[in-house]
């Protein structure tokens, strides 16, 4: 591993709406042109939540109320090792208009994502919204 030999806090932010989720393909390393969450690392000073909406608004264009973690993870190789802390949320403002880390953001619906090119970390991800998803329409 190259750079920090510390691990990085990143955060992300699951934006989803009915069955859809909105993923920026993402324009650097790592994980460069696959799908994924909005998010990045957490500056010196800023809370997670204040990073996840930061980013989103930077990468998305959209202001984003978040809601509870939903997922907390790794994501390691030999240039990086990420610790990463996803949140729900969802847009409340602002115009889709991908920009920052993101070539493009997209909705998809939550199970299409699944067949994706996404890093191995937001397969995870997705099996936890659909998990959600699931209680959600059995009322539990």
């Amino acid at each position: 591993m190259t750079g920090s030999n510390r691990p990085v806090v990143a955060t992300g932010v699951a934006i989803v709406e009915g069955d859809e989720i909105l993923l920026i393909k993402r324009a650097n390393q790592p994980h460069q042109g696959l799908w994924a969450v909005p998010g990045g690392k957490v500056d010196p000073g800023e809370t997670l939540a204040e990073a996840a909406t930061r980013e989103a608004k930077e990468e998305t264009g959209l202001l984003i109320k978040l809601d509870e973690v939903i997922w907390v993870g790794e994501s390691i190789g030999d240039d990086h090792h990420l610790v990463l802390i996803d949140f729900l949320g969802q847009a409340i403002g602002g115009e889709l208009a991908p920009s920052g880390d993101a070539l493009e953001a997209r909705w998809f619906i939550i199970e299409e994502a699944l067949d994706l090119e996404m890093p191995p970390t937001m397969y995870e991800l997705v099996e936890v919204l659909l998990e959600i998803k699931d209680e959600d329409e059995s009322g539990n």
